[in-house]
């Protein structure tokens, strides 16, 4: 077998925030995050920034919405009678409920706007759609990354 890997398994510590400052994720403190370059694990601005970085470097980018989680797509907006949802007096506007889809698969959608005698609007666009992020990145490691390493690891490990 060749020790020649196209691909590299990356872990690096970040923590990202929206241009007002806001963070709205770390791993500082915690476990760091770890994932397989070219296997679309993270946005594409995130991934195209740590590309070129070194083990022990840091950095500092700036995501527009294209690059991290698309602009907000109008087409995503989705409305229904009220009436012929179960329960809806449960939904609550700006609530993040799952929603089936005409494939029986489940979506996550925000609750936009619920009227009694009206439409229910679901927005199903991602919650950082629209959005430009910042990230302080430090790539910690990048090892080649071996799939049968991966299978075997998976096999041996206990799942919750």
């Amino acid at each position: 077998m060749s020790d020649f890997s196209l691909k590299h398994k990356v872990c690096v510590h970040y923590t990202g925030s929206f241009d007002d400052g806001e963070v709205f994720d770390t791993t500082r403190g915690r476990t760091p995050l770890t994932y397989i370059e070219g296997n679309h694990e993270v946005v594409p601005g995130f991934e195209m920034a740590v590309l070129s970085m070194k083990p022990g470097e840091t950095k500092k980018v700036h995501l527009e919405p294209r690059d991290a989680y698309g602009e907000r797509r109008m087409e995503l907006l989705y409305q229904m009678p009220t009436i012929e949802i179960p329960n809806y007096d449960d939904l609550v506007v700006g609530e993040m409920i799952y929603l089936m889809n005409e494939t029986g698969h489940q979506q996550l959608a925000r609750v936009v706007k619920v009227e009694d005698d009206g439409m229910t609007v679901f927005d199903f666009n991602h919650p950082m759609a629209g959005c430009s992020l910042n990230f302080e990145l430090e790539l910690l490691s990048r090892e080649p990354f071996n799939p049968d390493d991966a299978a075997s690891q998976d096999e041996g490990a206990s799942h919750a």
